[in-house]
């Protein structure tokens, strides 16, 4: 039988949870989350899994979405399990995953397995990149052998109910998500690449006079800003001497692969 893993990615950090896991599967497919992703759900899938990066104690607007409106199947047979990347915030992965669980059984589904994954901190807006890019991508990878082995083997596991105070901290920050992009400017560095287009998941930026403008659907996955090669958009004032965090593994023409533009 067939496996599928659904992903949302940034900076990389997820994509590469992802296609670690597929490896160990057999016949696996990959398939982003983006805008352009189709909600139907074929049934005859062994397990399907869901990676993506933790956003204030749940997933990304466009993942959350996507659960809520996918078609689904009957579940029968098939096993769901779902991974969360995370920089830090240990509680608030764990309550990522929480929420999963409970989209999911909005739309009478179990979730067997879901677990978090300790990866690079690149929330760039919010503070400096570290160092220890390379310890953080050791660790991750041992963590993710461990996760895969899980996977294969379709352990269950009981996930905890997604606390009230978690899911109104979530609400509240997703509500500002969208017009996050309203405080991102270009420098005249841009060489007008088009990258920032490309990576851009809910497909928020054109690039009119040469410069990228953004439409207010942002997904504030902060890909444009991490893959930007002249450091040219930024955020406030608070981005301008930070450096920038791309997966040693992935670099931007394999994220746009699986976007298929």
């Amino acid at each position: 039988m067939k496996n599928r893993i659904y992903f949302f990615t940034g900076t990389g950090n997820s994509l590469n949870a992802a296609q670690n896991i597929a490896k160990a599967l057999p016949n696996c497919e990959l398939v982003a989350i983006c805008k352009d992703t189709s909600l139907e759900i074929p049934a005859s899938y062994e397990r399907i899994g869901f990676v993506f990066p933790t956003y204030a104690g749940g997933p990304p607007k466009m993942v959350a979405n996507f659960i809520l409106n996918m078609n689904l199947p009957n579940q029968n047979s098939t096993y769901l399990f779902a991974v969360t990347t995370y920089g830090g915030n240990a509680i608030n992965a764990g309550s990522a995953i929480s929420k999963i669980r409970e989209d999911l059984k909005q739309r009478n589904w179990q979730l067997h397995y879901g677990t978090k994954l300790l990866s690079y901190p690149n929330a760039v807006t919010l503070y400096p990149m570290i160092k220890g890019v390379g310890l953080f991508t050791r660790i991750a990878e041992r963590s993710t052998r461990r996760i895969v082995k899980k996977i294969v083997n379709k352990q269950q596991i009981s996930i905890p109910f997604l606390k009230e105070s978690a899911k109104k901290r979530y609400e509240n920050y997703m509500a500002q998500i969208s017009n996050s992009d309203s405080s991102y400017h270009v420098n005249d560095d841009c060489v007008s690449c088009g990258i920032c287009k490309k990576v851009c998941p809910a497909k928020n930026i054109t690039i009119d006079d040469g410069k990228p403008v953004f439409h207010h659907q942002c997904e504030s996955c902060m890909a444009c800003i991490q893959h930007c090669p002249k450091r040219a958009i930024n955020y406030q004032d608070k981005t301008q001497k930070r450096g920038r965090y791309t997966h040693p593994d992935v670099n931007y023409q394999t994220i746009i692969q699986y976007y298929g533009r």
